[in-house]
């Protein structure tokens, strides 16, 4: 008899919101140091994907809920020729909600949020990678931090965290009202699609820059980018609307779990912006903000509020459609209209000692949705951090003006490429 899994607390959302316009896909990708030879990775592919049982699925309707099934058809790796982070089509991926891809050194993971976050993804693309390079004659000594296709998955990498650290006894707090942000003006893309543009640099650097000033790395790139928002959107005379960044945030360090579903948050930080504003006053509010409501108090809070309101949704005489109705409305009122923009930093990947001369760096790419056309995905691999714009408008004034600043603040040199949708920076 097939397994099937229950779409955790988190995933139902992006069941319910996903359409042309936010494809709910995001992409974890490694560049090699060699050229990609597909047949290698399609066996390695065909080797991994069982050891994941909660992406080696296929959604299957229900009367309340929509469930995951498992799924038995091979998963085709594919030659990247659409645009990074486009809708799947389950149907022409034998029922998938994962595609992988390759183009000449990229080996690109791309998934449908509901089945698992940053965190799940990383650890797929990391074993896939040991896999390829062990079918490619490598000698790789250590396998220290990655999941073994060899080694069968455990229940603890299939719980539900939401549920295991929901604390029903609490009393339920009501949602602060949501603040309306500014958004992202622009032209969209015709055909619609999604251009990427990667800024790589010395990681190091620019970590001891942060430490300098006291705030982490994501502070800082999350200060930069409000500032130049405000710089691009002020000559439009737009000043009296608050710039947002939404932050997902891994549940998993402050509440231990080995789940390889999704187990996240998403906290707002940012704050109203005039000619008197400094990057050093946008930087201490946002470093304020966000040490306030990262607190695993604070986190624990958003976790009781997150599963009550599914508990509130699950009523069993309720119909699909009608969930689906109050998630989209939720989605939009208290997500897309409260963020200007969304930043994922994805960390440091620790990969073994033996396969780090194999590999050049890492990119996460974000997908943009109507409401925020512009967002940001930031990720480290052999001291090469990488940060990745994901757009669905032609105007890059934004993404120039972070460029400039932040070089211009490190005195760090960033080499800029980008695909060839849409217009390049």
């Amino acid at each position: 008899m097939d397994r099937w899994y229950k779409i955790d607390n988190t995933g139902k959302v992006f069941h319910a919101v996903a359409d042309d316009s936010n494809s709910s896909v995001y992409r974890v990708a490694i560049i090699m140091k060699t050229c990609v030879n597909p047949q290698v990775l399609q066996e390695a592919l065909d080797q991994v994907t069982k050891r994941f049982p909660t992406l080696a699925v296929k959604p299957r309707k229900g009367v309340f809920w929509d469930f995951l099934e498992e799924n038995d058809e091979p998963l085709f790796v594919q030659e990247e020729k659409q645009y990074p982070c486009s809708p799947i089509n389950p149907k022409n991926n034998n029922d998938y909600l994962v595609r992988v891809l390759y183009y000449q050194h990229r080996i690109s993971v791309e998934i449908f949020h509901s089945l698992t976050d940053g965190y799940g993804a990383i650890e797929f693309l990391k074993s896939l990678i040991y896999q390829y390079l062990i079918l490619q004659g490598e000698e790789l000594t250590d396998v220290h931090g990655v999941l073994s296709p060899n080694v069968a998955s455990n229940k603890y990498e299939t719980e539900d965290g939401f549920k295991k650290y929901f604390q029903s006894d609490r009393q339920p707090q009501s949602h602060e009202q949501a603040e309306t942000a500014l958004q992202i003006k622009g032209t969209p893309f015709d055909p619609p699609g999604v251009n990427v543009i990667h800024g790589v640099m010395q990681a190091s650097k620019v970590n001891q820059f942060a430490k300098q000033l006291g705030c982490s790395v994501t502070e800082l790139i999350s200060a930069i980018l409000i500032h130049a928002i405000y710089t691009e959107t002020m000559k439009s005379g737009r000043y009296n609307e608050k710039i947002i960044i939404a932050l997902p945030v891994n549940l998993r360090q402050q509440f231990p779990s080995l789940t390889l579903r999704n187990f996240f948050s998403v906290i707002n930080v940012g704050s109203y912006v005039n000619d008197e504003t400094t990057l050093e006053n946008i930087l201490e509010t946002v470093s304020n903000q966000l040490r306030m409501k990262t607190t695993k108090e604070a986190l624990q809070i958003e976790i009781d509020r997150y599963v009550q309101l599914q508990k509130r949704l699950s009523a069993k005489l309720t119909p699909l459609h009608l969930k689906y109705l109050a998630m989209r409305y939720g989605f939009y009122h208290f997500g897309e209209r409260a963020k200007t923009t969304t930043i994922s930093n994805l960390g440091n990947l620790k990969l073994p000692e033996s396969m780090k001369p194999h590999v050049e760096r890492m990119e996460v790419v974000f997908y943009p949705t109507r409401k925020s056309p512009i967002n940001c995905g930031i990720c480290t691999l052999n001291n090469k951090l990488t940060i990745t714009f994901a757009r669905s408008i032609f105007e890059t004034d934004i993404i120039k003006s972070f460029f400039t600043q932040l070089v211009n603040l490190t005195g760090q040199d960033i080499e800029i490429s980008s695909n060839e949708w849409g217009e390049k920076i």
